[in-house]
């Protein structure tokens, strides 16, 4: 059997962020010529579960939304909010 290679991009348990976190990242067709990202955040802190979303869309066929940009927008926008709900 063969391993599929990482990038570090994958949909995974984020350490350091409340109690519990995740991330997750989905990569969709979106019609005939533009590709769509979402990337989500989901974590609970102060037993409030906050879920965050960040989408891209393309048009182009070939261009494909930056997963990293996202996935750092998504985790920066919730270590904000978790830091503020730990108040």
């Amino acid at each position: 059997m063969t391993a599929t290679p990482t990038t570090g991009l994958e949909p995974r348990v984020l350490e350091g962020l409340g109690e519990v976190a995740f991330l997750d990242d989905v990569l969709t067709p979106d019609g005939s010529n533009g590709r769509h990202r979402t990337v989500s955040v989901v974590f609970r802190t102060s037993n409030v579960i906050v879920t965050i979303g960040y989408v891209a869309q393309t048009t182009g066929a070939t261009e494909v939304p930056d997963s990293a940009e996202l996935q750092e927008r998504a985790r920066n926008l919730a270590r904000l909010l978790a830091d503020r709900l730990e108040e």
